[in-house]
């Protein structure tokens, strides 16, 4: 199972990001950092996080211009991280530029948010539901030599079906029901069987006691 998990370090303190990948860094694959963490702790937060030998993802999804993205890919060279994610909606163009420039960074594209939902993809002017418009980003990804996918558990076998060379990296990962912000969920049993390779996990790791959090999910999976 360690080969799976990706635990989301959503804090504003570097202090709190050691501490709970101290107690669970037996049992992850890597390391998730996002625009709190990068915002608060800069780049010596994420230096700081290289320590305990796991990838990093560095997760802020830019959406920009393509010489803006550009800028961005080369400016990751200079940070030790493994992954990062980037929006589908750049782009094939601005895609291919940014896998071209940071060659040793695996890109993943981030296709539709799990907090949306069909009535949100149509608020926002949107003719696609969910899944039609995961689909017609996959095909993107899949032309641009992207290391995989950012989606959620939802989708995981349609995307499988259209390219099974991209890898799947699905949050929305709940232990049971639940009324947060997270619509397109699963949990990590269902999700592994649906076909996901890696699962982002953050509140149901970091709400409570993360140790006895992370044997729930190991148990859950077996």
């Amino acid at each position: 199972m360690k080969k799976n998990i990706f635990v989301a370090c959503d804090f504003t303190s570097q202090d709190e990001a050691i501490n709970l990948i101290e107690q669970i860094k037996n049992h992850i694959f890597g390391i998730k950092i996002g625009l709190q963490y990068i915002t608060s702790t800069g780049v010596n937060g994420v230096k700081a996080l290289s320590k305990f030998n796991l990838p990093i993802m560095y997760d802020i999804k830019p959406f920009d211009i393509e010489n803006t993205i550009k800028g961005f890919a080369k400016s990751l060279k200079e940070i030790p991280i493994s992954y990062a994610t980037i929006h589908l909606l750049n782009g094939e163009k601005t895609l291919r530029s940014v896998v071209e420039e940071a060659k040793d960074i695996k890109f993943i594209g981030v296709s539709v948010l799990t907090s949306f939902s069909d009535d949100d993809m149509e608020s926002l002017g949107f003719k696609n539901d969910v899944v039609s418009q995961v689909q017609r980003l996959v095909k993107i990804a899949s032309k641009t030599n992207l290391h995989g996918v950012v989606c959620s558990p939802h989708e995981v076998k349609k995307v499988k079906k259209m390219d099974s060379k991209l890898l799947t990296f699905t949050p929305g990962i709940r232990l049971e029901p639940n009324n947060d912000d997270q619509k397109r969920t699963m949990t990590p049993k269902e999700a592994i069987n649906e076909g996901s390779d890696y699962l982002i996990l953050g509140r149901p790791l970091t709400s409570g006691n993360p140790k006895e959090n992370i044997q729930k999910i190991i148990k859950s999976l077996e």
